[in-house]
Parts: C-alpha cells; sequence; structure tokens
C-alpha cells in the first residue's frame, strides 16, 4: 500500500517530466522530497562547483510540489561507494535517494574537454527510477549556472510564477453611493473596497445628478491606497422664458374736442345762443327775423352754426 501511495505522489509531481507537460501539485497534497547531490567537477574550483549548486537549491525552491532537503555534506563519490554503486546510474541514484528517505535525486557533474565544458545532469524518480537527463553544455564557465537552470525548467517544466499580490484600495465618494468603475468593470458602490494587482487603472465614478469623474489610478505596494473624491452637482441651466409678444389693436383715439357728442352739445348751446341773440338784436335794432342751420355730422360740428338773415 505504501509504495502505491509513493508512486501516486510521484506521479503527480513529475507529470510534466514524464509526459512532458508541467503541473503544479495542489497545496493540499503532500510535496514530493527532493534531495539535490554536490555539483561534482574534475577541474572547477571547490567554490565554483558550490555555487552552483545552491544555484540549483534556488531554482528548485521556486517549484512549490517539492520540499527540498539538505544537501549531503559528503561528496558524491563517496555516496556511490556507500550505496556499493559502480556508476550515477539511475538504480545507483534510487538507492542514495532510498537512503535519505527522498522521492526524487538531482545528481549535476561538470567536466572540463579539451576547454569545453560539458554538463551531464540526472534526475532520478526513486521509486520508478524513472531518468530525465537533458543533453547539452556551455563553453564558458560563466555561463554554467544559466546553464543549469534551464535544464532544470527542461526537465521539471517552466519555473511556476506566484500569484500576483493582491493590494487593498478603498474607494469613497462624496456624496456615497457613486458607482464605481475599474476600468470597465464595475466593482461597486462607493465607499466600496477592492482588491487590485500593482499597476495602471482607470476609475470612473458616476452619480445621477452630478457630473462624472474619471482620473487615472495607481496601485502601488507598500503604500496605503485611498481614494476620496467630491462629485460636482450638475449644472442646469436656466432658459429664460421670453413672453410672446402680442399685437394690441391699434385703436385710434378721436380728440375730444373732435367727438359727436361734444359738438353735438356746442351746437345746441351755438343753437340756443344765436336764437336767443337774433330775438334780442331783432328787438334791439328792429330788425328782422333769422335762422340757424346745423349739420348732422359731428366732423362739421365746429363749422356748423350758420346764421341765415331773413
Amino acid at each position: 500500500m505504501t509504495r502505491c501511495k509513493g508512486t501516486l505522489l510521484l506521479a503527480v509531481a513529475f507529470a510534466t517530466w514524464v509526459g512532458g507537460a508541467s503541473q503544479a501539485v495542489a497545496q493540499d497534497q503532500p510535496r514530493s522530497k527532493f534531495l539535490v547531490l554536490r555539483v561534482s567537477s574534475n577541474n572547477l574550483p571547490a567554490e565554483e562547483a558550490t555555487a552552483l549548486t545552491q544555484g540549483e537549491l534556488a531554482k528548485l525552491a521556486k517549484y512549490p510540489q517539492f520540499d527540498v532537503l539538505k544537501v549531503p555534506d559528503a561528496d558524491p563519490m563517496d555516496l556511490m561507494v556507500d550505496a556499493d554503486c559502480v556508476d550515477f546510474d539511475a538504480q545507483c541514484l534510487a538507492n542514495i535517494g532510498a537512503g535519505r528517505g527522498a522521492d526524487v535525486v538531482l545528481y549535476t557533474e561538470v567536466s572540463d574537454q579539451a576547454g569545453r565544458f560539458n554538463v551531464q545532469m540526472r534526475l532520478v524518480d526513486v521509486t520508478t527510477k524513472a531518468v530525465k537527463s537533458p543533453e547539452g553544455g556551455a563553453e564558458e564557465s560563466s555561463r554554467l549556472g544559466e546553464f543549469i537552470a534551464n535544464a532544470i525548467e527542461k526537465m521539471l517544466g517552466p519555473e511556476p510564477q506566484p500569484e500576483p499580490e493582491l493590494l487593498k484600495v478603498d474607494i469613497a465618494s462624496t456624496p456615497a453611493g457613486g458607482e464605481v468603475y475599474v476600468d470597465k468593470d464595475f466593482v461597486g458602490l462607493t465607499p466600496v473596497a477592492v482588491r487590485l494587482k500593482t499597476g495602471d487603472y482607470t476609475l470612473r465614478i458616476s452619480k445621477v445628478g452630478y457630473k462624472e469623474t474619471v482620473q487615472p489610478l495607481k496601485v502601488e505596494g507598500r503604500k496605503a491606497n485611498v481614494v476620496s473624491l467630491n462629485l460636482n452637482v450638475v449644472d442646469i441651466p436656466k432658459t429664460p422664458v421670453t413672453p410672446v409678444p402680442t399685437k394690441e389693436r391699434e385703436v385710434k383715439k378721436t380728440p375730444w374736442y373732435g367727438s359727436w357728442w361734444f359738438w353735438t352739445i356746442v351746437g345746441a348751446a351755438v343753437v340756443g345762443g344765436g336764437t336767443a341773440a337774433g330775438v334780442v338784436l331783432s328787438k334791439t335794432s328792429g330788425g328782422g327775423a333769422g335762422s340757424i342751420g346745423l349739420s348732422p355730422d359731428a366732423r362739421y360740428a365746429p363749422k356748423d352754426v350758420t346764421l341765415f338773415p331773413r
């Protein structure tokens, strides 16, 4: 049962390696124990070989599906002898790994042949003894670290990228209740807290009766991300009401002295006065009686009194 369980875990951890595609192990599953042997070389200085080993550990630390064990202090050749091996083949490395409780073993050997550095790497599954050994080499010692890092990715798949950190951003407005859009996504009504990756965004807040506010939003790490905006009321221009001009009816007024009733009265007075005057004159001067003529048209009223002597 234990052997079957170990085989299942290693199959999951090495889906990349065996099938040619990289798969990350879920966080709730046990991680495979990864044993790295010291980089051995026939002519590299010890400090350079140690630096290459540390580079392997740093690279493997970025693969969350593995629990990297402590590198044995013993020289790989001594480990091979202790495991009763004559060569670093899959069986020998599997025996070394099994003796240290590892699920996976990595061994790297750098050799100098005619001034050219060759790198030989072996990745062995302790349970299945499956081997992954990329081909290649490097021309210069300064490129050995880069070559080894690339070789590990060939065996285990691309280096897993950590999930970007989401930062809290508090967005408020005065008055509250504004609709908040980050880029084109609606995130809620103010006040609202959202979590965003670091980077540049476009913030838009709108509310009925207020002008829409649009501004850039820069989200940065190690900094309090707080945005507070004042919304401006929409100005509704008042259109003056222009009264419709009404054409007044022109009324031609007749002067009071041109009214018919005025001249009728005047005419009556003149007639009466003229008659009285005629009577008086007739009695005084001994003259004969006369007559007065009036026109019925008021326009001729000022000229209406005509005395006719007999």
